[in-house]
């Protein structure tokens, strides 16, 4: 009957599926025959549950709202306005809420979070497992207890989210904010945006409906700005002949005539700047940075940690944009600060074009291509068309750039370099040093708090670094400032550092800034510490006694030595970290996706725990927060499990959490001080461009053999933004290997104060006596005894 308005569905090859429908049957009904392809509402639905990327959270819904609690009439009740209804009505005590279903909130294949959508269990079913899928993201079982736990841990959950703003339903509310736009195309009734979502990398950037993010107005007039932007900022706001005679005029400027001259300053925060007033010294830095790049000179800008580079260099690449460079720059960075210099820019020069490239191969993709960074759009007299490049900044780590540098480098010019944490150019054989070379730039600044750090010989590879013509051999500087006892050797080194190095300390320019104060804190083994300690020393002696025979005989033998210092070490902080000890506590490899140790043992088997277990409870109570800094990720492991034994809320960075991840817990951290009293910080990964300045307490729970290092990890909190006292304590064992790094560490720190910081303040300066007292009494009391010991 009607076959000729049968539909016949095409998923026959693919499901197996021979439904026949007739077209006025279907919910709702056809009126004409579809074009292409036709599924049944099965296989449809089917299809439908195979775009599904993941499933993020669930609940369980009602299948018919309750009824109305039922009304009792008070006898002799005098009649009333009606009530206004409750938005939130509860269930009478005594009525069944009725049947419920399970409901997922999925997110769909090449969608944004925009679109998740919560699915009834039912459908899913039929395509996936759904209920096993959930219970192992949730971490939970079925019903009963361990139901009970889940939704106990959910409800944990979906609280903290209110306060946090975090996660909610398995979405980050940021991650339905829109960042940028990335580019547009035409759609059948609209306009189409390429969107780039906040806190997500451009891996996840997808296409989006014009009426999807109304409300994002600014964002789609910024992304048209800057379409056909060439470099000048106000070009669109232009008539075509004063636009084209503004270009002739910066052409002008930056050509080699004009090249040298540096006679622009400002007297206050420019009009280009937006994210505040600039303190004095950092104006004074903006102009140093922009008198050096007009004359030409490459510079390292080494102000303590702390004083603001990043502001200043922002500043510095915001003041060649509004004076009309045309070039782009390139910032090279360690990959946990790129978040937040990309934060830094959108707060103080949002009018430049900033492009962050990192994550994996699709995001770069994405970056390369949808954003557009080289167009052919200029045409000149020269050639008929010329590339240039879209972007105004190009920010990368450094781990990118060895990826991207034949991409970065090839037939390209950039105004200027930035690579902060200059001092990784130490090294004229790495690979950072080898890249960076390959790029033409027109100027070059290196951002560094230690430009020093060991040796001259580091100091001169910087040098060599920004002035390759100017610092040609290493071997002739070191020979001429081999000695620095004599004053004119050192007002020399001075007098040939000057034009490329601005060094400026918190103490000469921050008078407002809280002071910090460090307390040496020397701590006994533990007796298990002790007798651990000596075992080692035992093992290892036929290396000790051996090691001048053998370095004489076969050129050193320090790999063995090497493996024993690190072991002490171990020892030092707790017995639980040395190999042989790991079966004994329970510990392993710090506890980490186990049951925690007893923290009584755990606390008492290490000197250094009980002085903090002591210290942390006191300072909670005071209102202080703490930041512990180790060079062990398996003595972080120990810290947090008794953390977890004192219920005191901390946070965790690492060389294992990536760079995005990094920002959150320090945001987090930073905005909720009632939550997260400790954060947990390995030397290397989390000294390096973070700002912690909530915290006011500071314990470096192990130093680190360059004392430059454990300066940058004190810096994060005795900074920009603190307002409060700092206090640093370094816990050194007695009587251990950990001395003597001290005394090797005040070393390095003397020749730094000669070189460097005597330049800082003029040159002429002499040490004070409180600090010639610091040196030199410095270690005297244990050498005395030694020596008395000896005798």
């Amino acid at each position: 009957e009607d076959a000729q308005k049968l539909l016949c569905c095409d998923g026959l090859q693919q499901l197996g599926c021979t439904a026949v429908y007739h077209m006025y049957c279907l919910d709702p009904p056809l009126t004409r025959l579809p074009a292409g392809d036709w599924y049944c509402p099965e296989c449809a639905h089917k299809f439908r549950y195979q775009d599904i990327e993941r499933v993020l959270d669930y609940r369980s819904s009602l299948l018919h709202p309750p009824p109305p609690p039922p009304s009792t009439p008070t006898p002799h009740s005098t009649p009333i306005s009606t009530p206004t209804p409750n938005p939130h009505p509860q269930p009478h005590p005594h009525i069944s809420p009725g049947p419920t279903r399970r409901e997922y909130h999925v997110k769909w294949k090449g969608e944004s979070y925009l679109h998740c959508s919560w699915e009834p269990e039912e459908g899913l079913a039929k395509m996936y497992r759904v209920r096993g899928v959930v219970c192992v993201c949730w971490g939970g079982g079925g019903e009963g207890e361990g139901g009970r736990g889940l939704r106990e841990s959910r409800e944990a959950e979906e609280r903290e989210a209110e306060e946090t703003g975090e996660y909610v339903h398995g979405v980050n509310p940021l991650w339905l904010e829109v960042d940028r736009i990335l580019a547009e195309q035409k759609g059948r009734a609209q306009m189409e945006y390429l969107v780039k979502w906040k806190d997500l990398g451009y891996d996840q950037c997808t296409w989006e409906l014009e009426s999807d993010i109304a409300g994002y107005d600014a964002a789609i007039q910024r992304f048209r700005e800057t379409k056909w932007r060439r470099g000048l900022a106000g070009d669109l706001d232009l008539p075509p002949v004063k636009r084209r005679r503004r270009r002739l005029r910066a052409a002008w400027r930056m050509c080699k005539s004009r090249w040298g001259s540096g006679t622009r300053k400002w007297h206050s925060t420019p009009d280009f700047l937006h994210g505040g007033s600039l303190h004095p010294y950092q104006l004074e830095g903006l102009n140093w940075l922009y008198h050096k790049y007009c004359t030409g000179d490459a510079v390292i800008l080494a102000d303590e940690m702390g004083l603001g580079k990043t502001v200043q260099t922002i500043a510095f690449l915001a003041s060649l944009h509004a004076e009309c460079c045309e070039l782009p720059h390139l910032v090279v960075v360690p990959l946990s600060t790129m978040r937040n210099w990309e934060r830094e820019f959108e707060t103080w020069a949002p009018n430049l074009n900033v492009v962050s490239l990192a994550g994996n191969v699709e995001a770069r993709q994405v970056r390369k291509l949808k954003r557009r960074m080289f167009h052919s759009v200029f045409f000149d007299r020269a050639s008929a068309k010329k590339d240039r490049v879209k972007f105004h900044v190009l920010l990368t780590s450094y781990e990118m750039l060895a990826l991207e540098a034949g991409q970065l480098s090839k037939g390209l010019q950039y105004g200027v370099l930035v690579v902060d944490e200059g001092h990784r150019l130490k090294n004229k054989d790495s690979k950072l040093f080898q890249l960076l070379t390959q790029f033409d730039v027109r100027h070059k600044v290196l951002l560094t708090g230690t430009p020093l750090q060991n040796h001259l010989g580091e100091l001169f590879m910087l040098l060599h670094f920004l002035e390759p013509d100017k610092f040609p051999s290493r071997a002739a500087f070191e020979s001429r400032f081999s000695s620095l006892s004599q004053n004119e050797d050192v007002t020399q080194l001075h007098a040939l550092l000057q034009p490329h190095m601005l060094r400026r300390l918190k103490n000469d320019v921050m008078k407002q800034l809280p002071p910090k104060m460090e307390q040496l804190v020397r701590v006994e083994l533990s007796p298990q510490q002790r007798e651990i300690y000596r075992s080692l020393l035992l093992q290892h002696s036929s290396v000790l006694v051996g090691h001048r025979a053998a370095v004489a005989a076969a050129g050193g033998a320090t790999t063995a030595l090497k493996n024993l210092m690190m072991e002490l070490r171990k020892a030092c902080n707790h017995p639980f970290l040395v190999a042989h000890q790991a079966g004994r506590g329970g510990a392993g490899r710090g506890g980490r996706g186990r049951h925690p140790t007893d923290l009584d043992s755990l606390v008492t088997h290490s000197g250094k725990l009980q002085l903090v277990d002591k210290m942390a409870m006191r300072l909670r109570d005071a209102g202080h927060r703490l930041i512990i800094f180790s060079q062990f990720t398996r003595t972080l492991d120990l810290l947090e499990e008794w953390l977890v034994g004192r219920g005191l809320g901390y946070m965790r960075i690492d060389g294992t959490v990536a760079g995005s991840e990094r920002q959150k817990r320090i945001d987090r951290f930073n905005q909720h001080p009632d939550s997260y009293f400790c954060f947990l910080l390995s030397t290397r990964a989390g000294g390096l461009g973070i700002n912690l300045a909530t915290a006011d307490t500071v314990i470096i729970f192990d130093s680190d053999w360059n004392p430059h290092n454990d300066l940058q990890a004190q810096a994060r909190a005795h900074r920009l933004g603190q307002d409060k006292p700092v206090m640093i304590y370094r816990l050194v064992t007695r009587q251990t290997i950990e001395e003597r790094m001290m005394q090797v560490s005040r070393k390095k720190m003397m020749l730094e104060h000669l070189v460097v910081r005597k330049m800082s303040s003029g040159g002429g300066g002499e040490l004070k006596q409180s600090e010639l007292d610091d040196i030199l009494r410095y270690g005297a009391q244990e050498l005395f005894a030694d020596e008395g010991d000896e005798g």
